[in-house]
């Protein structure tokens, strides 16, 4: 019996380990793991003017709640982009139990693996850090088309012009939803 408990001891230890150094990793290397609340969400969306049957591509999905409200509640598809492997499979076990499987596709990796849907995309959403956002920003409007809608939650990028910009609550705060075209 006590081989039980000390195997389930250090199975829990493990998931701890991988969870803290996951969140850890994309912390220092990219933006923290914070989650939007859904009428931030959904108010991003709605700027975007996100339509039926659109491709939706979230760079740092975190959990997927994004283009899971985005499939759900505008008939879009989406692509999701996640480099924590915490984050990824929490994406995927959300999107597996709304159903969403056959509209919401997960990738593990950086920005970059998401790159090929980032030309056909027709909404890009965003939940990053300013810093983030400077660091790719060249290569982001090189990768989009001309048709592509960039909605950007609570941050900015610091050399484009937001083409209109909107008030939501986020977190308890009040804060802005930007709006980029190429």
């Amino acid at each position: 019996m006590l081989y039980i408990f000390a195997f389930i001891f250090i199975i829990f230890g493990l998931f701890l380990i991988l969870w803290q150094a996951s969140l850890l990793y994309v912390a220092i290397f990219g933006s923290p793991t914070v989650y939007a609340n859904s009428k931030a969400v959904r108010d991003s969306l709605k700027l975007a003017k996100l339509k039926e049957g659109e491709l939706i591509v979230d760079l740092g999905c975190g959990n997927a709640n994004s283009l899971i409200i985005a499939a759900r509640e505008f008939g879009s598809r989406g692509v999701g982009v996640e480099i924590s492997p915490w984050c990824y499979l929490k994406a995927w076990w959300n999107v597996l139990v709304n159903g969403q499987v056959g509209r919401v596709k997960i990738i593990f990796g950086d920005f970059k693996k998401g790159e090929k849907y980032l030309k056909k995309a027709d909404v890009v959403y965003l939940y990053l850090l300013n810093e983030t956002l400077e660091k790719f920003e060249d290569w982001y409007f090189e990768s989009i088309s001309k048709k592509t809608r960039t909605v950007s939650l609570a941050f900015w990028f610091p050399h484009s012009k937001a083409v209109k910009t909107i008030e939501t609550f986020n977190l308890r705060k009040k804060t802005k939803i930007y709006l980029y075209k190429k």
